[in-house]
């Protein structure tokens, strides 16, 4: 039985033209004569050909499949067609074409994404070829969404290229044998978590704290390249934390390993340095939550090992990308909403649903900010970030007390730093809010919670005691430093005969270098604490100068007020001197432990950073104690020795003030030489005119401007090591601050 004749439909005169060729508003040709059944449009596309004159199939079955759905309704092709079915055999047509054009330029494309981006044959340049640019990745599919943050799967392209840069990073992951080896000292588990615990600490207490074993694992494989990156990073940072004592007996057990054979310190630094060559140097491979906290803990790393500067640049690339994300808006829009705001995060991206168990994004931006502002403090360089908006009242309402001190504190440092970038670092009105501020945080903490902790309390297997005991003692040096920071200008700021204006900040400035030393001497005192944070030596530094220099400043004082009062103190108004003298046997003794306790880990001369700390600490104690005896000295700073870019002076004194009554001269490495002299030799004319004018009697900018400007001009490469600078700076910012502080202060 033949089929029945096509219906024809009455159409214009002259219309040639066929349905796919009227669709794509195109003219329709024909090789011989329009007689040809078959348009050149068509038969290109291998599409079937139908003319104008018959009913369009495509949009017959589109009609019928809707009469369907709305549940038998019949629809003729002309009421449904002419506008909805055409404008969906487009569509079809569309996604027919862009699926053909992707599969025949795909290819081509990943080919020449695959070529080396440089000439050379390094391994930074295989490591690029092998990486996974997140925007050029065609068409990701999501793979599903949770707490707002959009998680994906590479595709099957990204993850051949991940494959061999995946087996490089593991390479260097330690053998069982080996691992079992590092696991086996002992290391609390707070060493891994110290400034990049992403999460409200309510939260992080509530899953139980994991043991080294459970963090120190590779991921399954497959895994995107930043999440191996990152289990090597924590590898570094827990074998940082095993004790000075346990070194050696890590080489003898490891033995003629591979782990074993390149030696501690080389071990570690090869594990970071292989990650920062092929995963956290690359852009593309870091632009996720995971991403960025590998980063931090790169930063972590590099402040654990003393080199504050390298620190301090590796946390701003984390700031820069987690505020390409994003996370600063999300930051701010939450606190402003008292809430989080999950939505603000869509189409954020992760390569590990698990990543967030572990990561809040807006607290991330939060603990990004607090690390900023602690390196920028120690290194007298700028923020990052202005913006507070984690210590809003609606912010603080939801926060345990630890996390309230916490944001208090981070804003006082902001503030901090702004008065001293700012024209007038004598700024009292400023500098008396943000005492304010400081005593409010505080406040948060019950009183006994002030107390220094026991060390046999910090020590342990990472329960949540111990993790709580070394989050308190941690929390304390930073508020006591702060302190310091905030009151240092006005430390030898010299004032008129009753003018008591500075001797609240004089005091407290002497008070906060105490209780920071006292918390050091136990805490470095005990061969069982973990010796991972170098940042504590460092404040011990600049804790112990402090009191050092307060101690002969008061000396110097005294013996001004015995000439104006013809060899008696009684009716003298200055109250500082007064109130130190019965402080000085006691701050001393804690300067000599201090003393000892660095020479302890300078034995052997590889500890760079001590070995100058100790240096310093013993001329300054010597130098008190000639003052103490009645010798009057006099400081003054100049070029000399300022050095050249790339070729820091790391000596100390040099041996120039092995006597109590000659000359301590700190050479600062591309800052100047501060000069701690005798005035012995001086007629008493001299010497009362000298007295007059402080302790800083007289200075000498280097290179002819201003000391404040001096910091930023003359520096060694951006991320010079300890062993390049020893003090990364960290002296440099203090004395800076004590200069300008010891200058007359601005009117108003």
């Amino acid at each position: 039985m033949q089929a029945p004749a096509r219906k024809r439909r009455k159409i214009r005169k002259g219309t040639q033209s066929c349905w796919e060729c009227k669709r794509r508003k195109i003219r329709c040709t024909f090789v011989a004569a329009p007689a040809e059944s078959v348009c050149d449009g068509c038969k290109s596309r291998r599409l079937k050909c139908v003319s104008q004159a018959f009913d369009d199939e495509a949009t017959t079955t589109a009609a019928a499949e809707a009469a369907a759905a709305g549940g038998g309704a019949t629809t003729t092709p002309t009421a449904f067609g002419k506008d909805i079915g055409t404008r969906l055999g487009r569509i079809e047509t569309a996604v027919h074409d862009l699926a053909k054009r992707t599969s025949a330029v795909l290819p081509s494309r990943l080919s020449a994404e695959e070529e080396p981006r440089g000439g050379g044959n390094t391994d930074a340049a295989k490591g690029n070829e092998q990486e996974t640019n997140i925007t050029r990745e065609t068409l990701p599919t999501p793979s599903g969404v949770r707490g707002g943050v959009l998680f994906r799967v590479s595709g099957d392209q990204a993850k051949d290229r991940h494959d061999e840069l995946c087996r490089t990073l593991v390479a260097a992951w330690p053998k069982p044998d080996e691992l079992e080896v590092v696991l086996g000292f002992p290391v609390s588990t707070s060493v891994l978590f110290h400034g990049v615990i992403c999460m409200p600490y309510a939260n992080f207490l509530s899953k139980g704290i994991p043991t080294p074993r459970d963090m120190l694992r590779l991921p399954p494989p497959g895994s995107h390249p930043v999440l191996v990156a990152r289990a090597l990073l924590l590898l570094a940072i827990f074998m940082q934390g095993i004790p000075r004592f346990a070194r050696e007996d890590l080489g003898a057990a490891l033995g003629d390993t591979a782990l074993g054979s390149t030696g501690y310190g080389k071990t570690i630094s090869r594990l970071a340095e292989t990650v920062n060559r092929l995963v956290t140097s690359n852009d593309d491979l870091v632009g996720s939550l995971e991403g960025v906290e590998t980063i931090m803990f790169e930063s972590m790393y590099h402040n654990n090992a003393g080199s504050l500067r390298r620190a301090w640049v590796t946390h701003r690339r984390a700031m820069v990308i987690a505020q390409l994300m994003g996370l600063h808006r999300a930051a701010a829009a939450t606190a402003a909403a008292g809430s989080s705001n999950n939505t603000l995060m869509a189409g954020r991206l992760v390569h590990d649903a698990e990543t967030l168990d572990r990561i809040d994004p807006e607290h991330m931006w939060y603990r990004l900010v607090i690390s900023d502002r602690y390196l920028s403090l120690m290194l007298g360089l700028p923020q990052a970030s202005i913006d507070s908006p984690y210590g809003s009242l609606e912010a603080l309402e939801g926060c345990i007390p630890m996390e309230r001190l916490e944001r208090m504190e981070s804003i006082a440092g902001g503030l901090i730093l702004q008065r001293n970038s700012g024209p007038n670092i004598h700024d009292l009105a400023a500098t008396r809010e943000i005492d304010r501020l400081l005593q409010e945080a505080a406040a948060q903490m019950p009183a006994q919670w002030w107390l220094a902790p026991n060390v046999s309390d910090i020590i342990g297997k990472g329960n949540k005691e111990n993790f709580g005991e070394t989050l308190r003692i941690m929390n304390q040096f930073t508020h006591y430093h702060l302190l310091a920071q905030l009151h240092l200008p006005y430390l030898l700021l010299q004032t008129a005969p009753g003018d008591q204006n500075y001797d609240y900040s004089k005091m407290t400035a002497v008070m906060a270098s105490r209780e920071i030393l006292s918390r050091f001497v136990a805490f470095r005192g005990s061969d069982a604490v973990t010796a991972y944070c170098r940042g504590i030596d460092f404040l011990a530094f600049i804790a112990s100068t402090i009191l050092g220099l307060a101690h002969i400043d008061a000396r110097c004082q005294q013996q001004q007020q015995q000439r104006v009062s013809g060899g008696s103190t009684i009716g003298c108004t200055a109250s500082v001197p007064h109130f130190l003298a019965h402080q000085r046997l006691s701050d001393r003794g804690l300067l000599e432990r201090t003393l000892q306790g660095m020479e302890k880990m300078a034995r052997g001369g590889k500890d760079v950073m001590a070995v100058n700390i100790a240096s310093i600490l013993q001329h300054l104690l010597a130098i008190e104690a000639a003052a103490a005896s009645g010798v009057s000295y006099s400081a003054s700073v100049s070029s000399e020795g300022t050095g050249e870019p790339g070729e820091p002076e790391s000596e100390y004194g040099g041996g120039e003030a092995a006597e109590a009554d000659s000359a301590l001269r700190i050479r600062i490495p591309y800052f100047g030489t501060i000069t701690i002299e005798n005035r012995g030799g001086e007629p008493d004319s001299a010497s009362a005119a000298l007295d007059s004018q402080g302790f800083f009697a007289d200075w000498e900018p280097a290179y002819g401007v201003d000391m404040a400007e001096t910091s930023l001009l003359f520096v060694p490469g951006l991320t010079a090591d300890a062993e390049d600078w020893a003090l990364q700076g960290v002296d440099m910012a203090l004395f800076d601050n004590l200069i300008r502080g010891a200058a007359e202060p601005a009117s108003g």
